[in-house]
């Protein structure tokens, strides 16, 4: 909306001071990346009284509170759910407070913003920074460099550049940018190469408006400590308070068998678990690697039973004819007994959900040196899990166990008191030091939603 029709409102509800303070706010909601309609606008316009202005101010309340668009649409696999903390009596008024506190309490909320409204600046203000006739050359010096620096920073395109010197760095940065807009790959700064830029920094808008309603999606506050799942940024965190965490590196599953959007509790932890093998791993996977290298499962360790009844017996592998069997006859079901090659590692932690999924160890350490590590079947393995369940035990006051736990012993030890988890998935994300960085969309879960800002 333009700043003259906001004027025209602002001057026309003169008459109460308090009235510009609401225009104001609702005109500050693009800050946040949510749009304020035009005919919301033409509306007060029409009729400028109070009554008007509060329909408005309600309905973008809500919008603040829990989000413009709605998740079971844009995103139908999100199951954290938040409570409204919404007036539901429309003649109940905010005040200026009131609606500030509707935002997300969660600190993430304003470096997002403060992200968006970095590069909102530099989609209107590139041309004048670097025009048509500006080329750099390597070796180039130029004051235009070091705000190139900042704004490949800002979209996150480089880890760090200094200095107002136009490097080989830079055009090294840039050819990546063209070979991705098929331009000719010279690493030059020109109009093209611009227009690429600019083409980005608008797509790095869409998917900050993305992640802030994300944001909105969730509990303005939650509660300390919990774990953070984060999926799209591979990693585990300890949460102890807004300013304190921990992180993991961590492994998810893959596109196809995405690790799920959701909070539970972990109430337990389990030394040495047994892995119960899901029913469509083991007639698919684990049918076929016992065909392809015979004995493959009993090398592995696993038990095999009749069938999934719990009272079902113990069928001996060998007597099992497993060529000819197919993932359609498959009936049986397999449980790999604790070893250093089970699948679970040596600790898991335990929280009831309709997903099966939960945290574990692995087997396969080299992994979390993959930078894209998308490769569980929806569990999250994590780095360091023994450490992360060290710092559990010790926020709850509950000692290691005294002994070493033997390998082949299942032993599960119950929390003190639930941790809260959440599995989420954001595609910018600030980092430690509050720098927002983009990730990879592993999921493909913002196309719908960048469509619509």
């Amino acid at each position: 909306m333009r700043r003259w029709v906001v004027m025209l409102i602002v001057f026309t509800l003169t008459a109460k001071a308090e009235n510009a303070a609401y225009i104001n706010w609702i005109a500050g909601l693009p800050d946040q990346g949510i749009s304020v309609e035009d005919q919301d606008w033409q509306r007060l316009v029409s009729n400028p009284s109070s009554e008007v202005l509060q329909s408005m101010v309600h309905r973008y309340a809500f919008y603040v509170d829990q989000g413009r668009l709605d998740k079971n649409l844009f995103q139908p696999g999100w199951r954290i759910e938040d409570q409204s903390r919404v007036k539901k009596n429309h003649s109940s008024k905010y005040s200026i407070q009131d609606l500030k506190h509707l935002e997300p309490g969660l600190p993430q909320y304003q470096a997002l913003i403060s992200s968006l409204k970095r590069l909102k600046a530099w989609s209107l203000m590139a041309d004048q920074e670097f025009p048509d006739d500006l080329i750099f050359f390597e070796d180039d010096q130029h004051p235009a460099v070091a705000r190139l620096n900042q704004w490949l920073m800002d979209l996150d395109l480089v880890e760090k550049l200094e200095g107002d010197i136009y490097t080989q760095s830079h055009k090294d940065v840039l050819t990546e940018v063209q070979l991705k807009f098929d331009l000719g790959p010279d690493g030059r700064l020109g109009i093209m190469t611009r227009q690429a830029l600019l083409a980005i920094t608008h797509q790095r808008i869409r998917t900050l408006k993305a992640n802030l309603e994300r944001l909105r999606w969730l509990p303005s506050e939650l509660p300390y400590p919990h774990i953070r799942v984060d999926i799209a940024g591979f990693n585990v965190a300890w949460v102890k308070s807004k300013s304190k965490q921990v992180m993991h590196k961590a492994i998810v599953g893959t596109r196809y068998k995405q690790t799920p959007v959701f909070n539970d509790q972990i109430e337990s932890v389990t030394f040495n678990p047994v892995w119960k093998v899901p029913q469509s791993i083991a007639a698919h996977s684990m049918l076929r690697a016992e065909k392809k290298e015979p004995g493959f499962l009993k090398r592995e360790g696993f038990v095999v039973y009749e069938s999934w009844d719990d009272r079902a017996p113990v069928v001996s592998i060998d007597k099992i004819n497993w060529q000819a069997l197919t993932p359609r006859t498959f009936r049986y079901r397999l449980e790999q007994q604790p070893s250093e090659v089970n699948r679970l590692g040596r600790f898991k932690l335990d929280l009831p959900n309709q997903y099966g999924v939960y945290l574990h160890d692995t087997d396969k350490p080299e992994l979390f040196k993959e930078s894209r590590r998308s490769f569980s079947s929806g569990c999250t393995r994590v780095e360091g899990i023994a450490g992360l369940i060290q710092t559990i035990f010790t926020e709850q006051s509950m000692a290691w166990v005294h002994k070493p736990v033997p390998e082949e012993l299942t032993y599960k030890r119950r929390l003190l008191k639930t941790v809260p988890i959440y599995f989420v998935y954001f595609t910018a994300w600030p980092d430690e030091s509050g720098r927002v960085r983009f990730r990879e969309d592993i999921y493909q879960q913002d196309k719908a939603m960048t469509s619509w800002f």
